[in-house]
């Protein structure tokens, strides 16, 4: 039975497209793709977790659940938890989890929680018409720190442009100006490799908040081990390879789109018209990477705010509250008018 290089799903023999192709990631490979997917692993690649690694992790974990959004807060043996750091319900403990989610990598904390703190008050001083209840102590106790969970993938990939360019010239007669246009389709193909292209492994934590609060510097990513979660909580991944694989695709896509538009050299303008990127071969690594994290609720919406652990990147839209924010015009209003009437009586 034939794997998928990219999700590990079973592949299947298409006939009409002469591919095996993977009916979870919608991947498609050629006998040579397949044989390119099967060349060895670089010695620098992260070896498999051990089972006596996944035993230690999972002994040495537990698992809150909140009853109320259903998130699945993790810690070690040493850090209670009472409350979900999503919605500030109650959390019950409900035992050890797998040895299945140990991460493969960590990028530890560098920022200490006080630090987190102050980045978010010279955060919040910038932002008039926030709630007052915003600003208060009271929120600022919710900052936990938090390990997200993310996917880095290390991909080789057969990508190809199809792009129009032009040559144009121009030339004045007279009182004319003639414009010469020449229009060429270029195409430019390549194999390539990218590494460690993220994606974020949870649902609760929407795509573009946590892409603002990138990037992170994964020179300083190191080996998971137990003693980093002491004191802070984690989150486990619920979003699979397979579901993610489509993101990774347009990443690298995206990426070796630019790659190759560059190598279209000489010419006046140059329009891609088509891109396309067939993953034959992804590594996966699940790592955790720290965030100061809070939740915010105002009038009946969850507000997220975080600062990046690593480099203090603060990431979140605060509410605005429209009370402040008609104060504020009614002043300016008030304002200029009694100004008019002071020109007017001095007229």
């Amino acid at each position: 039975m034939t794997r998928c290089p990219n999700c590990g799903a079973e592949l299947r023999f298409d006939p009409e497209k002469q591919k095996s192709v993977c009916d979870y990631c919608l991947s498609a490979f050629s006998v040579e793709e397949l044989n390119e997917a099967e060349k060895p692993v670089a010695e620098t690649a992260t070896p498999p977790v051990s089972e006596a690694d996944k035993k230690e992790f999972s002994e040495a974990t537990h698992v809150y659940v909140c009853n109320s959004c259903g998130a699945a807060v993790i810690a070690d043996e040493n850090t209670a938890a009472s409350e979900c750091y999503y919605c500030h319900n109650p959390v019950t403990l409900s035992g050890r989890i797998s040895g299945e989610f140990r991460p493969d990598k960590i990028i530890p904390f560098k920022l200490a929680r006080i630090e987190a703190e102050n980045i978010f008050k010279d955060f919040i001083k910038k932002k008039w018409f926030v709630p007052g209840s915003f600003r208060t102590e009271k929120q600022l106790d919710k900052i936990v720190g938090l390990y997200t969970p993310f996917w880095l993938a290390d991909c080789k990939t057969n990508a190809m442009v199809t792009a129009e360019a032009k040559i144009v010239n121009s030339r004045n007669t007279g009182n004319c100006t003639i414009i010469h246009t020449r229009i060429f389709n270029c195409e430019r193909a390549g194999f390539m490799a990218f590494e460690k292209i993220p994606a974020d492994g949870s649902k609760k934590l929407d795509d573009e908040f946590l892409d603002s609060v990138e990037p992170f510097d994964y020179r300083e990513m190191t080996d998971f081990n137990m003693s980093y979660l002491s004191g802070f909580y984690a989150d486990k991944y619920d979003v699979p390879k397979s579901e993610i694989i489509d993101r990774i695709r347009n990443r690298a896509a995206s990426a070796a789109k630019d790659i190759l538009k560059d190598d279209i050299k000489g010419y006046t303008t140059v329009n891609i018209k088509k891109n396309t990127v067939n993953l034959i071969r992804t590594d996966w690594q699940y790592v955790l990477l720290p965030l100061w994290f809070m939740t915010y609720s105002y009038k009946n919406k969850i507000y997220q705010f975080a600062v990046n652990g690593q480099t203090g990147k603060v990431a979140g839209l605060p509410p605005l509250s429209i009370p402040k924010m008609l104060a504020m015009i009614f002043g300016v209003f008030a304002a200029v008018t009694t100004v008019f009437a002071l020109l007017s009586t001095m007229a």
